[in-house]
């Protein structure tokens, strides 16, 4: 085997590797003569055919197992002998292979870095709680009063507006589709919702001036659903089955009754308790900021550049598409391409660094995400769409790479709350105003940094 190495970094090693043919071969012939005995062919005894005869019929049929076993070995062999600690399975691509000639293979590996972790009893972060004023309180109530929504079905034959709500039979035959978005019932849709079930659903259907009894079909960029990035466009089925148009809503007994309030005094208090709980979670979040960017500030080590390569190439290719549908965030749109590629890269580099971080920390602290929390987590997740639970456990069943998106945040939840159980946290009660200054400061992207 001739290695040649074409790239050497500190944290990423690139080899060119040929395997001449000849070992090819002799592996081809091991395999055939161990398949041999358990072959029937016409005019022989089984297990009695003729090497080459077997040979001639089988080996396009072996040669890929026989391919993928000596890359493994040759790859564990390179490692061995170069003595590397890798941080990851290494990146192999064949790239040459022609019958009597050395096989090319081309092996790209990232390197473990050495990593010491800044001692958690020495990281210092403000604990926060907030004091809600009256104001706030009661802006609070009044967008509760404004968001509640009354409906009576359309008695004409009009076309659907914004702010109606409208019940819709859905349909695809695309099999990418998960099942339970594939088809779906007397599905609601309140067209001045943020939350549409399929993108941009009520535009479309108010673009269409569709009327009750309306059959169409619609075509929707199911890209993020679907996690596909090569997948356009999927057509749906839309069935409207009836219009309901919004009418003022009034807090009276028959509305109290139904939601289980004693007066109008207990929804407030509810409300009120309900806000300082979403607050609550924002201070988390806030937090848990905060806290990442102590770590990536007191922790330094080197980076594998093969991980960071692969990370920025993603983040800039999702970019691109951005830009190209003009979809770009406020805080880009002013950007040139060189100070898009600065702060990306930036980015980047942070993800790769913090990721590789909390890994390193999961495993010195054995931090694991039990079947009890992933099982808990699948349901808290399918909880979410009511009635359609068991087909989306049967999804995660039938699709076990998408359970990750279940892990992830349970795993990274459990590694940062090992943290903060471990650092020193001085207590603070803070006003709505300054929570806003704080949330401000820690999540608006500078162009300067």
């Amino acid at each position: 085997m001739n290695i040649k190495e074409i790239t050497s970094k500190k944290l990423f090693k690139e080899y060119e590797v040929q395997i001449p043919y000849a070992e090819v071969d002799d592996s081809i012939n091991n395999k055939i003569n161990e398949i041999t005995p358990t072959i029937s062919l016409p005019g022989f005894r089984k297990g009695k055919a003729p090497f080459n005869i077997v040979k001639k019929k089988y080996e396009n049929n072996i040669l890929s197992e026989v391919i993928q076993k000596i890359v493994q070995d040759k790859t564990k062999k390179l490692l061995d002998d170069k003595n590397l600690k890798t941080y990851r399975q290494p990146k192999v691509e064949i790239k040459k292979y022609q019958k009597n000639e050395p096989v090319e293979i081309g092996i790209k590996i990232d390197l473990e870095p050495e990593i010491n972790v800044f001692p958690f009893n020495k990281i210092e972060l403000t604990k926060y709680s907030i004091q809600l004023d009256k104001q706030t309180i009661n802006d609070n109530y009044k967008s509760f009063l404004g968001s509640q929504k009354t409906y009576k079905k359309v008695d004409s034959n009009r076309a659907i507006k914004n702010t109606d709500r409208v019940f819709v039979n859905i349909v695809t035959k695309d099999s990418s589709v998960p099942d339970f978005l594939k088809s779906q019932q007397n599905l609601p849709i309140v067209t001045d919702s943020d939350y549409q079930v399929l993108p941009d659903i009520s535009k479309k259907l108010i673009s269409k001036k569709v009327k009750s009894g309306d059959k169409i079909k619609l075509l929707f960029n199911l890209n993020d659903v679907l996690k596909e990035k090569n997948k356009t466009e999927v057509e749906f089925e839309i069935e409207v089955l009836f219009l309901e148009e919004n009418i003022e809503f009034n807090i009276d007994a028959d509305f109290l009754r139904k939601n289980n309030f004693k007066d109008e005094k207990d929804l407030q208090d509810k409300l009120k308790k309900n806000l300082i709980k979403q607050y609550d979670e924002y201070l988390v979040q806030l937090e848990k900021k905060e806290l990442m960017d102590m770590l990536d500030k007191k922790n330094n080590f080197d980076i594998p550049e093969g991980i960071f390569d692969e990370e920025f190439q993603s983040i800039w290719h999702r970019l691109e598409h951005a830009k190209r549908d003009k979809q770009l965030d406020v805080d880009d749109k002013d950007l040139t391409e060189d100070q898009l590629r600065t702060r990306y890269k930036k980015i980047a580099l942070r993800r790769v660094k913090l990721a590789i971080l909390m890994q390193h920390i999961a495993n010195n602290e054995k931090i694991e995400v039990s079947e009890k929390e992933l099982t808990e987590g699948m349901l808290n997740y399918a909880s979410q769409y009511p009635g359609q639970e068991k087909q989306i456990i049967d999804y995660f069943k039938q699709n076990p790479s998408s359970i990750d998106s279940i892990k992830g945040p349970i795993f990274e939840n459990k590694i940062i709350n090992h943290i903060l159980s471990k650092i020193k946290q001085t207590k603070k009660n803070i006003t709505v105003k300054e929570f806003k200054k704080l949330q401000e400061n820690s999540f608006t992207y500078n162009k300067e940094d």
